[in-house]
């Protein structure tokens, strides 16, 4: 009888499997993971080649400009638009939508056949 997923024979036997079969194998899975992760992380880091700036101009190019003035928008050359001019792009997008006629059957109308026909192919 006890065949549902509820029942405790059912619970106890998925409980060894997981501690027999798949316990042993996501514990290898890991080790091998993380000895990867080891390998990768004791590699010696390759050293970009960085073009070096005189550090006095970079501290006058600081100090000149506040940096909550740059914009990434005016970096694109687009003008930025408003939320309320975007909605109202969208909707004259979507009202010049073509819609297209669908020639589907439509699901609702059920139709019964009229006559059974008795009998079969001879």
């Amino acid at each position: 009888m006890a065949k549902s997923a509820r029942a405790s024979r059912t619970k106890a036997n998925n409980q060894a499997l997981k501690k027999k079969v798949f316990g042993p194998v996501e514990t290898a899975r890991n080790e091998r993971l993380n000895a990867k992760l080891l390998e990768l992380a004791q590699q010696p880091k390759e050293k970009m080649e960085v073009e070096q700036e005189e550090p006095a101009e970079t501290t006058t190019a600081k100090d000149s400009e506040p940096a909550g003035d740059m914009d990434l928008d005016e970096s694109t050359g687009r003008p930025q638009r408003s939320k309320r001019e975007i909605k109202r792009l969208q909707d004259q997008a979507r009202t010049q939508r073509v819609e297209k006629n669908k020639r589907k059957k439509p699901r609702n109308q059920v139709t019964f056949p009229s006559r059974k026909k008795k009998g079969g192919k001879k």
